[in-house]
Parts: C-alpha cells; structure tokens; sequence
C-alpha cells in the first residue's frame, strides 16, 4: 500500500501537524472564555429578572412561610407524640402476653422469673 504524495488530490485530506500550545497560553484561553462565559450569562439573566413585586406582596408572603413553618413544626410534634403513645400501648401489650396477664389461661413457663 502507497502512501499518498503531495501531487496526488488525496494529500489535501492528510493530516497536517498541529503546532502545540505551551500550557500557560492554554490557561489564559480557557480563562477567557469562562469570564466571557459568566458575562453573558448575567446579561441574559438581568434581562430575563421578573419584575420586583410590590413590598406589601412580599410580606404576606414571609407570613405565609412562617405560618407554614409552624405548621409544619405542629405535624411532626402531633406525630411524635403518636408514634410514643401507640409504642407504650405494644409495649403494655408485650408485657401482659409474656406474664400471662391477669386472668389469663396461659400461665408462665416454669423456671420463668416473675
């Protein structure tokens, strides 16, 4: 297999050898481009802001979240507080089923300590 010359059409389609950049040379392109990156990012975000909303608006909105918060602070409370009643109950109940309970048919297993 022949490799093509510089007079055949096929040579235009070799590759040509890349002059190498130095490494500082590599770091300031790719510093400019990021700071360019980041500017036009804030352009197009400063032009695409909603409009501010009138300071009576924001307000009720603090007060919503905050009555939301406390709200939300009440739910995990009532919960706690239902998670420790229903787990006293099993417990009471995993009691008497192991002492056999008052008035109970099953009586203790001998050698048992109660």
């Amino acid at each position: 297999m022949q490799q093509p010359s510089a007079a055949t059409p096929s040579a235009a389609a070799a590759y040509a050898k890349v002059e190498k950049m130095d490494a500082e040379e590599a770091r300031h392109i790719k510093a400019q481009y990021l700071i360019h990156k980041v500017l036009e990012e804030a352009t197009t975000s400063a032009s695409a802001r909603p409009p501010r909303r009138p300071p009576a608006l924001a307000r009720a909105r603090a007060r919503i979240g905050v009555r939301l918060k406390k709200l939300r602070l009440a739910i995990r409370g009532v919960r706690a507080r239902a998670r420790r009643a229903v787990w006293r109950h099993l417990r009471s109940l995993r009691r008497l089923v192991a002492r056999g309970g008052p008035g109970s048919s099953v009586k203790p297993a001998p050698g048992s300590s109660s």
